[in-house]
């Protein structure tokens, strides 16, 4: 009866150790999940400072939720992103014991393959309301100074952007708009603009 029970034993651990993916490495955790790059690019505050950027947006299979790669350690990425293009890949999710300081306990190691597909097919056009701040942000482009641009949220959508041009608008420091735009994407070579098409109010903050 001792060996049946003893038997018993030993295959409900097995099973139990069978069942998890996470595998314990060095004090870390880690799981092997599908990563997805957007095809557009996100705008966030570079960390350490209050510039922005625009930077590639992620998630992985485990969460599913959207997040900015810039704010992540990664090992291995060292692919060549296009806008336009979705990403698709392996990778080894670590949650680091003892990571850096002031950065995220989370890491992604590339294991691959890569699947690119492009997913902006044609050009397209989309008439929306734009709510712009009326402050001026430092915007990084590339590894140049930061430059002064506008923060526009997109009413429909709440999405942010930073944006140094909307053709046909000038902007006065001091004041807020709501602004009827329309919002125009370039298949090939990819590329987003936006055009004034009415202010519809303007506000002194």
């Amino acid at each position: 009866m001792k060996k049946v029970y003893l038997f018993v034993c030993l295959m409900l651990l097995s099973i139990s150790f069978q069942g998890c993916p996470d595998k314990e490495k060095d004090g870390d955790r880690e799981k092997i999940v599908d990563i997805t790059i957007y095809s557009e690019k996100e705008y966030g505050v570079f960390w350490g400072c209050d510039c922005w950027v625009k930077t590639l947006a992620f998630s992985d299979s485990e969460d599913n939720q959207k997040q900015l790669l810039s704010d992540i350690m990664t090992e291995g990425f060292d692919f060549v992103y296009e806008e336009g293009y979705e990403y698709t890949f392996k990778a080894k999710k670590v949650w680091m014991a003892d990571p850096p300081a002031d950065v995220s306990s989370i890491k992604y190691e590339f294991i691959g393959p890569l699947k690119k597909t492009k997913k902006v097919l044609e050009d397209s056009e989309e008439e929306m309301e734009l709510f712009v701040a009326s402050a001026l942000v430092k915007y990084h482009v590339g590894l140049d100074n930061p430059v002064d641009a506008m923060l526009v949220r997109e009413t429909n959508s709440k999405k942010i952007a930073i944006l140094e041009e909307i053709e046909g608008f000038e902007h006065e420091s001091g004041f807020e708009y709501t602004l009827s735009a329309r919002k125009i994407i370039q298949a090939e070579p990819y590329g987003v603009r936006y055009v004034l098409l009415e202010i519809k109010d303007k506000q002194k903050k």
